[in-house]
């Protein structure tokens, strides 16, 4: 931007007026002819990351949602199971948690690819969370058939064991990368940011601690040491909680990303 009477010509515009601070006098002497597609380019590009960001966060916030459902379906029927039909009632809430890190991980995996370009650049570790989300969706799938199985009554008391101890790996890994998931729905009030990051670190720290001991849960049912079906009921009822939790606060988290702009 220059004056008229330069020496040098220079892209820009003047304005005859001696109020500097009204826009409205300038006069333009020259525009790129590139601008205007530039301009659309960059408007285009601009509200698709936003549509993506806003489709990821809704896919996540719907996947944490089936993720506490699972756990509270699995809270409540292990429970029940501890007065009535207890091998029905296990198998069915081994099932439900199943489901629960099946959503949950296919969720983030099916936005990841979109995640990965708008991640680009922060301090994120992608192979942790990757690695957590494969054991979520690989537990998940393992936990129904053996739920599956112990429903038709193969062998419960060895499949239910068998899947305490498969969820029990599956929260250890996945509480892990609980906290890097708050990468995927950026929050711009640092206040809210804090509040929620902080209720995801615990959620996943109190993951961890339940994975540990449905392992442990699970490889004494396995062993046969004390009351496998109690065991695993009670193991059932932490898992449940945890997931309960950890879906919880994802979904808030996600669920606020869809309201901002």
């Amino acid at each position: 931007m220059g004056t008229s009477d330069a020496p040098r010509t220079y892209m820009g515009t003047v304005r005859p007026g001696r109020d500097r601070r009204d826009l409205s006098k300038f006069e333009t002497i020259f525009e790129d002819p590139d601008y205007e597609r530039l301009r659309v380019m960059t408007t285009r590009r601009r509200a698709s990351a936003r549509h993506q960001q806003r489709v990821t966060a809704a896919t996540v916030a719907g996947g944490s949602t089936l993720e506490a459902l699972g756990g509270l379906t699995a809270i409540i029927v292990s429970i029940v199971g501890f007065s009535y039909l207890p091998f029905q009632m296990a198998a069915v809430g081994t099932i439900a948690i199943g489901a629960a890190l099946l959503a949950e991980g296919m969720s983030v995996m099916t936005r990841w690819r979109d995640a990965m370009e708008r991640l680009e650049g922060e301090r994120f570790d992608p192979q942790e969370v990757v690695g957590g989300l494969s054991i979520e969706v690989f537990g998940g799938v393992v936990g129904i058939v053996l739920g599956v199985l112990a429903l038709i009554e193969v062998k419960p008391l060895v499949m239910l064991p068998v899947a305490s101890l498969v969820f029990g790996g599956a929260l250890l890994l996945g509480g892990a990368a609980q906290p890097e998931l708050v990468y995927l729905a950026p929050e711009h009030d640092p206040k809210v940011a804090r509040v929620t990051y902080n209720a995801i670190l615990t959620s996943g720290g109190f993951m961890i601690l339940v994975g540990i001991a449905a392992a442990v849960l699970g490889i004494l049912g396995v062993l046969g040491i004390g009351a496998v079906l109690t065991t695993t009921l009670a193991a059932l009822i932490a898992i449940g909680a945890s997931l309960l939790f950890a879906g919880g606060s994802l979904s808030a988290r996600f669920s606020r990303g869809l309201t901002q702009r």
